[in-house]
């Protein structure tokens, strides 16, 4: 039982770092849309929804100001 609840836990963190990595790719191409020099105050939130009984949907959330260097 505790080998189970390891490969959930490294499941669940492997799913995280790769959520927060796509959220923050995608900041970093709308920045890049607004010829952005830099992305300044980054703020990752997560939180989730339960879609039944055994299901979880995983939110990540990646905010930040988008900024041009004169």
């Amino acid at each position: 039982m505790i080998l189970l609840v390891d490969v959930l836990v490294v499941m669940s963190v492997c799913l995280f770092e790769e959520g927060q990595r796509k959220a923050l790719g995608e900041l970093e191409k709308r920045a890049q849309r607004l010829r952005a020099d830099a992305v300044i105050g980054i703020d990752i939130e997560t939180g989730t929804i339960n879609l039944d009984q055994s299901r979880v949907l995983l939110l990540i959330i990646a905010t930040g100001t988008a900024v041009k260097i004169r």
